[in-house]
């Protein structure tokens, strides 16, 4: 269009949703998809293959954060050839939300790593020595690494000039997961220091006086950011299965690892002292809120 008043003209920016460009997208997102999944797969076999020849699981977490480091890298990098200009045409969103996946990556696979260093997983002692038992944590970590970031590897599968424009929406996720992020990071910095000095004691101070697992409230809330910023970047309909991201990892911290089974041992462990039945009558269980007056 031409502005009439300069007689300049200026040219608008729209995605490209042709049904022509739709079908490519469709065809680049899941070749995408399939390429990672396989990777994910890969990569998880090979940590695998090693532990379970060794009998250990040190490499566990760290070959989880791993992976996701080099499946977002290969889903970014390794563009198909209907995407113009290839890797120099990026989205904005693609870079932010790979970057955020690194960053978020690195910093979780790093403190797991170390902490295990002092602290053997006791989750694996009954599985590493049946190497057949051991294979069912690694196949499901596939599936965890896969289905978490699932919204993630979708838009950068995406063909560039098909996703929308930045929006408010994109500001909103990023908002979100940041506010998550510090939230698991603080939480799992105070728990580790205070365990150091007190390894017999439950944690009741810092955030942990508003929630019982801030840390897994933390990692939830940015994974709902994260879909957030990526819902803006769908071209087709069927991306929006991708939800299922941030409802899989609620579900599985706080039904089946995580949160449940920390509780069980807490209880086990703490369930007669009056001082831990008193924090949680009075501290929230999962979400930051304000303890409860007694």
């Amino acid at each position: 269009m031409t502005n009439e008043t300069t007689g300049i003209k200026i040219t608008q920016t729209r995605p490209n949703n042709s049904p022509s460009q739709m079908s490519a997208n469709t065809t680049t997102a899941g070749r995408s998809l399939g390429i990672t999944l396989a990777v994910d797969f890969g990569i998880q076999l090979v940590f695998y293959i090693y532990s379970a020849a060794r009998q250990t699981e040190t490499l566990y977490d760290l070959s989880g954060s791993l992976t996701y480091i080099v499946c977002v890298l290969v889903a970014l990098l390794l563009r198909d050839n209907g995407d113009v200009n290839a890797i120099s045409s990026l989205h904005p969103r693609q870079i932010v939300a790979a970057a955020l996946v690194l960053i978020w990556a690195m910093r979780l696979g790093s403190f797991l790593f170390m902490r295990v260093q002092k602290h053997a997983d006791r989750r694996f002692d009954t599985l590493k020595t049946n190497p057949v038992q051991f294979a069912i944590p690694w196949s499901l970590q596939v599936i965890w690494i896969f289905l978490t970031a699932f919204p993630v590897f979708a838009i950068l599968g995406n063909i560039s000039t098909a996703q929308n424009a930045f929006g408010v929406s994109d500001g909103i996720g990023i908002a979100i997961w940041v506010f998550g992020f510090v939230v698991e990071a603080v939480a799992d910095a105070q728990k580790s220091a205070f365990k150091t000095q007190n390894p017999t004691k439950f944690m009741q101070t810092g955030l942990f006086k508003y929630s019982r697992y801030p840390n897994y409230f933390g990692e939830v809330t940015l994974w709902v950011g994260m879909f957030i910023l990526c819902a803006n970047g769908f071209t087709d309909s069927w991306q929006w299965v991708t939800i299922i991201s941030p409802i899989f990892v609620f579900c599985l911290i706080y039904f089946l690892s995580g949160v449940a089974m920390l509780e069980k041992s807490s209880d086990a462990r703490y369930g007669q002292d009056p001082e831990f039945i008193a924090y949680k009558a009075r501290t929230s269980k999962f979400i930051l809120w304000f303890p409860k007056s007694q």
